[in-house]
């Protein structure tokens, strides 16, 4: 491919979907175009208006957040490899805070419910656990002391123990699920703490 047919094909493609400059740059670089022709046809395609880096950041960043729900920070990284400026991308995700806040709050939402719903049936399991060595301990009670008594006793008393430090760390600690899967998601942790805690 010559670079007249590889800039018509990606103008072609330009005018189906927004391209940044780093894109097109490794686009003509994997059809072997010379690099002064790859300026040529990268500033021709900038000045006609086909390539935009503002217009595909705003784009990009809003397509992410919508359909893919990508934090900002996740974002961020996708425009760097796209090859927009830092301060580009920076701004594009910042026009886009709002829409960032509500995508956010919706996932969590459902995160919430997902996480509630888990740990009803966790509490069902701790209560259910919790009743069964009850009733171990009752009949402990009942039988005459002895020194294996003695053992089972202070056995099932450490089991309780253990499974209510467990539980109360689990309760104290509901929101860190919450967090972590936002994080994963590519949200700074100031957005997330503003959602949780509402």
């Amino acid at each position: 491919m010559d670079s007249r047919q590889a800039k018509a094909r990606l103008m072609a493609e330009c005018s189906r979907r927004e391209i940044s400059s780093g894109q097109a740059r490794k686009w003509l670089v994997k059809r072997e175009i010379p690099e002064t022709e790859i300026k040529h046809i990268i500033d021709s395609l900038i000045k006609d208006k086909y390539i935009d880096n503002v217009r595909f950041a705003k784009a990009f960043t809003r397509d992410k957040l919508r359909f893919s729900k990508w934090g900002p920070e996740k974002i961020l990284r996708g425009l760097s490899d796209a090859g927009v400026d830092k301060s580009v991308a920076e701004e594009a995700v910042k026009e886009q805070e709002d829409l960032a806040l509500q995508v956010l709050a919706d996932l969590l939402s459902k995160k919430r419910q997902d996480l509630e719903r888990k740990k009803d049936k966790k509490n069902e399991e701790y209560l259910s656990k919790i009743e069964s060595l009850a009733s171990q301990l009752k009949e402990l009670d009942k039988q005459e002391y002895s020194s294996q008594v003695s053992k089972k006793t202070a056995s099932v008393r450490c089991k309780i123990f253990a499974l209510q430090t467990k539980h109360k760390i689990e309760v104290q600690s509901a929101n860190a699920p919450l967090y972590r899967y936002a994080r994963q998601k590519g949200f700074p942790y100031p957005l997330i703490k503003r959602v949780v805690q509402g």
